[in-house]
């Protein structure tokens, strides 16, 4: 199901296909041979979104193969602006923040002069399933690009890198850049976007301080089967495989640290 946040995104961008032209072919063609260096040089993934005609370029590098994606095929091009068999894979709640993220961009950037715009990009930490199950993380980079004409926004650009595992950075996973200032926004009043409940948070924090079923049972007053079941209830939400991960990972989207367990 479309979220409400990806349906206002989408309603943006189809007011612009109806006002605006087709996208020069020299433009589209400058943008065309970066976004394919991007995906070369860094291994990674670039997809350019012609949004005045609802399709998109991309264009994948190595990394394709270990998201078990079609590497074979270094370019594919989509009859849409939505990259969906590879966001299909990312995190849910992840997903959303990222979604929230880039409403918050085009927001601001279309509030401010139009030779400004195109100084602005979005960064977002996305968690996918790789080939073999593990978890992987990615670095997602928005941009839109400086167009002839008045209307914005006509092009954009989105490049996906891999992280090193031991990425935990947390004021800086989901952020707006000026790319000239150094200036960061933060994501608006989002937080953590997970269904995680009270409860859970403390049987992840009795978790970890190393308490099994048993010892958090007896600290909160439930049955070990309550407890156990709040605990198969957090793997699932978080979809990682232990507990382990599960406190790793929840503490990791906290936007604040006063929130971490």
């Amino acid at each position: 199901m479309k979220s409400e946040i990806k349906k206002k995104l989408d309603k943006n961008f189809s007011e612009r296909r109806l006002r605006n032209r087709s996208i020069d072919l020299s433009v589209l063609k400058h943008y065309k041979s970066y976004a394919k260096t991007f995906a070369d040089i860094h291994n990674g993934i670039a997809v350019l979104s012609d949004l005045t005609a609802n399709w998109s370029y991309t264009y994948m590098g190595t990394i394709a193969e270990r998201l078990y994606l079609p590497a074979g095929e270094k370019k594919m091009e989509i009859n849409g602006i939505w990259e969906d068999f590879l966001l299909e894979r990312v995190y849910p709640d992840d997903l959303a923040i990222k979604h929230a993220l880039e409403l918050q961009f085009l927001d601001l950037v279309k509030k401010m002069d139009l030779e400004e715009r195109f100084n602005y990009q979005a960064n977002s930490i996305l968690r996918v399933e790789g080939r073999e199950g593990q978890i992987m993380q990615l670095s997602h980079q928005i941009f839109y690009l400086d167009t002839p004409g008045p209307e914005f926004p006509q092009l954009a650009l989105c490049c996906y890198t891999l992280l090193p595992e031991t990425e935990t950075s947390v004021n800086l996973r989901n952020y707006i850049l000026n790319q000239v200032t150094g200036v960061v926004y933060h994501l608006d009043g989002y937080g953590t976007k997970t269904s995680i409940s009270t409860r859970e948070k403390e049987i992840l924090s009795c978790i970890k301080e190393g308490m099994i079923s048993k010892r958090i049972a007896e600290k909160l007053g439930l049955s070990i089967n309550t407890v156990n079941r709040h605990r198969q209830n957090i793997l699932q939400k978080l979809r990682v495989r232990n507990s382990y991960e599960a406190v790793s990972v929840f503490n990791t989207m906290q936007q604040d640290d006063t929130e971490q367990i």
